[in-house]
């Protein structure tokens, strides 16, 4: 399978993901979502840089009402820029926005993909890639990290002997 096959294919599991995240308890979503914003990095950094042309779509993409969020875990302290020095404050990030400011992104791309624009997905893909949705990805991977230990493996959730910090 080619990078770009490949990536439409992470790309729609994290959508699906999304929209159906409601039907899933905490621990079980913290864990999915890891994965899912893990594979979609990983995808995404095997992107080509696409043909140059912006596809045609509509600009808003529609996040499902059902999305339940993070919880407790969905604010996290982020450093925006570790190669700022000047900046020794950490600010304040969301997994919540994270996972939609994603699924607007790479399913923007979606779009023109089913319709066989391969060329304009992929160049909308790698565009959001490298400007927004990459590093909404990589910020959400340390919080979720973090998260997932304190709410417990969902495989693991009976053990009371596992640590929160």
């Amino acid at each position: 399978m080619d990078e770009v096959s490949r990536f439409a294919e992470v790309a729609r599991a994290f959508c699906v993901f999304v929209r159906e995240a409601h039907e899933l308890a905490l621990p079980e979503r913290l864990h999915l979502a890891r994965r899912a914003a893990a594979d979609l990095f990983a995808a995404g950094c095997a992107l080509p840089q696409g043909d140059g042309r912006a596809p045609d779509v509509e600009d808003e993409i529609e996040v499902p009402a059902s999305w339940p969020g993070f919880g407790e875990f969905d604010h996290y302290r982020e450093v925006f820029d570790p190669y700022d020095w000047t900046d020794d404050e950490p600010g304040v990030g969301s997994l919540t926005d994270d996972f939609l400011d994603i699924y607007r992104d790479v399913n923007r791309g979606l779009l023109p993909y089913d319709r066989g624009e391969h060329g304009s997905a992929v160049w909308e893909w790698r565009f959001h890639f490298d400007i927004h949705w990459g590093d909404h990805a990589v910020d959400a991977l340390r919080a979720l990290k973090r998260a997932c230990y304190r709410a417990g493996d969902p495989d693991t959730a009976d053990d009371a002997s596992l640590p929160t910090v």
